[in-house]
């Protein structure tokens, strides 16, 4: 929890350039760069184009909208801002100009985001981005809430399994909820960061490890007499209260766009929860009275 807490502040401490001000986060910002970053994808090898998310490849230049959305999606595309500067494109010279000047200072400051170091992301996945990211977060309400779930997750696991078992599932399970996203980010260059991916292999596992237990459940029909009140089921059930969620919110999201939620961190790192609790529960069977 100190961990979260003091690499939290580290990088909201000081003044950095807020790449959120740029021109090109502006309407006809956004615009421009749909129609540059169109006349960029018209000029890839057929091999590289399919590689890109399938509604990228249906937009149309005589779309506005589908413009400003493949806009956004270009200020994602590591290639793209890796030179999109140094490429000829056609169309009023002096806006271009214009462009390429905001679009060299929007990478130089995006580099500079302490989000960026200590996130992860495609452009940035050395060994330390695979842990820090664990332990960074966006806000501070991100903070807290990842926290109180820690908090009662990671008492639950340490109570059942020990604190070496909870660090281990806490630790994995967010290296698992990392390739999650990273498999469903592509070229993307927007971090990840957060416990969630952590919280969620904590939460999976303890529902696995411990499927006999009994959580209550607040339930409302209606606020006549005996239509509400609260049941008591098995922490089995948890899993697909919030698989669900997950899994809705995973396909309904464009590919390439995200949400500002990375629900495929979230099922990566519940998927290792489910493993591990499941191990845990056939070593655990040998031992005599280990489990209840």
């Amino acid at each position: 929890m100190a961990l979260n807490v003091f690499i939290f502040l580290l990088i909201f401490s000081g003044t950095r350039p807020d790449i959120s001000d740029s021109r090109l986060f502006e309407m006809d910002g956004l615009n421009l760069t749909g129609r540059l970053y169109y006349q960029y994808l018209q000029e890839l090898p057929p091999q590289t184009l399919a590689e890109t998310p399938p509604w990228v490849q249906q937009m149309k230049s005589t779309n506005s909208e589908h413009m400003v959305v493949l806009g956004a999606y270009a200020l994602r595309d590591s290639h793209f801002l890796k030179d999109g500067e140094l490429r000829d494109y056609r169309g009023d010279e002096v806006k271009i100009r214009a462009w390429k000047a905001d679009f060299v200072k929007f990478r130089t400051e995006y580099k500079e985001q302490l989000m960026f170091r200590f996130g992860l992301s495609s452009t940035m996945k050395g060994p330390l981005a695979w842990l820090t990211y664990q332990f960074s977060h966006s806000n501070w309400l991100h903070l807290f809430s990842n926290l109180m779930f820690l908090v009662v997750m990671g008492a639950a696991v340490e109570a059942l399994a020990g604190s070496s078992v909870m660090l281990m599932v806490y630790l994995l399970g967010g290296v698992a909820g990392g390739l999650g996203f990273l498999w469903s980010q592509g070229a993307g260059t927007v971090p990840m960061v957060g416990a969630s991916a952590s919280v969620s292999a904590l939460l999976a596992f303890y529902c696995v490890a411990e499927f006999k237990a009994r959580v209550r459940y607040l339930y409302f029909v209606s606020p006549m007499p005996e239509h509400y009140g609260y049941i008591y089921l098995p922490t089995l059930m948890i899993i697909p209260l919030f698989l669900v969620v997950d899994l809705a919110n995973f396909w309904a999201t464009p590919e390439g766009l995200g949400s500002g939620v990375a629900y495929a961190a979230h099922l990566g790192g519940s998927l290792f929860g489910i493993l591990g609790g499941l191990v845990y529960r056939h070593t655990a069977l040998a031992r005599p009275n280990s489990l209840t």
